[in-house]
């Protein structure tokens, strides 16, 4: 079989993840990598050995027959116009997420997919954690009978990192829920395996130096009748933590914590799993293999990625309305932002 060319659209700190996990699936191959600064592509280039093209004109790899799968992980606020041409290119697209930062972009996005009618994927990454593979799992298996409320948190003090001009930046990565916190909305969508109806938030800034509210706390109906609860924050003294809760009637989960006597008869106290947690910012430590791999699959086997673009539509819609809830006081209905984002 030939391989998969790859081509890679911003090369910063993400984009060594895609390299590697590209390298390593012996169906792709990395084709031609693309920065406005060739420098930044070239030391990737090198670092790994790769007989590749450099390019700082997207347009002309878009151009090339031998690129099957484009990777965006430009900046936040810059993703439409990458997204829209490769699209047009009629190349898949792996999405770092969030997609947008607008629901119009969003909007425009997924109007050049469908209309190309390329395969897409969003950069969820920790769906490839084995942790959160793990609860997967166990809600499909009835393990936590009738769930009721789920929760997700994402704590991470992220203005201290080296990043601080991407993720400090208002114009460029958002608010504090598509920065970063938009993790745990998809991780609370995920797990509920229900639409969501409203959202109900509040949130606070610190002294910080980023350009919005570090802390955004959201209460989320589900249309099913689950509530769900997330917060993230940049403002704790703490280390990074992914926290999760599960609860139902037949059991529930505390982050790798497991009760469940429907699955463990007897027991009598939580049990631990033992695997690898999502307890890290690096993204060394974020499985890009899974993400990739499974990306590869659905373009070989002619099968929908999860998540997709329409999917991480729905993720967006609830960050959308979680800010203008906290900015305005009251409950937003999710469909507001999800008919401004239709095609």
């Amino acid at each position: 079989m030939d391989k998969l060319g790859a081509a890679i659209i911003g090369c910063g700190w993400v984009a060594e993840e895609y390299v590697k996990a590209f390298q390593k699936d012996e169906r792709s191959e990395i084709r031609a990598l693309v920065s406005r600064n060739s420098a930044n592509a070239e030391r990737y280039r090198d670092r790994y050995n790769l007989k590749c093209a450099i390019e700082t004109d997207a347009d002309k790899m878009l151009r090339r027959d031998d690129v099957d799968v484009v990777v965006v992980c430009t900046p936040h606020n810059v993703h439409t116009p990458y997204v829209v041409a490769a699209a047009e290119a009629g190349k898949h697209i792996i999405i770092e997420k969030p997609p947008a930062l607008t629901p119009q972009d969003v909007r425009k996005q997924r109007q050049a997919v469908r209309k190309n009618k390329v395969k897409t994927i969003v950069s969820f990454v920790l769906h490839w954690n084995p942790l959160l593979m793990t609860i997967d799992k166990l809600i499909e298996q009835k393990v936590f009978g009738d769930i009721f409320m789920i929760e997700v948190d994402y704590l991470h003090r992220i203005w201290m990192t080296t990043n601080l001009k991407w993720y400090g930046s208002r114009e460029v990565s958002g608010t504090a829920l598509p920065t970063a916190g938009i993790h745990a909305i998809d991780a609370l969508r995920w797990f509920a395996r229900s639409p969501v109806e409203e959202v109900f938030a509040y949130q606070t800034k610190t002294d910080n130096p980023v350009e919005y509210p570090g802390t955004i706390s959201l209460n989320v109906k589900f249309k099913d009748g689950k509530i769900g609860r997330s917060m993230t924050t940049f403002d704790a003294k703490m280390p990074y933590r992914f926290p999760i809760g599960i609860y139902g009637t037949e059991g529930s989960l505390r982050n790798n914590e497991l009760f469940a006597p429907k699955l463990l008869p007897g027991q009598s106290d939580f049990a631990k799993v033992p695997c690898i947690l999502p307890d890290s910012g690096d993204v060394s430590h974020h499985p890009f293999q899974g993400e990739v791999s499974h990306f590869l699959d659905c373009i070989i086997e002619d099968r929908q990625p999860f998540p997709d673009l329409e999917d991480a539509a729905l993720t967006q819609a609830v960050c959308f309305a979680a800010d203008l809830s906290a900015e305005t006081g009251r409950p937003v209905p999710v469909s507001e932002f999800e008919k401004q984002m239709r095609p």
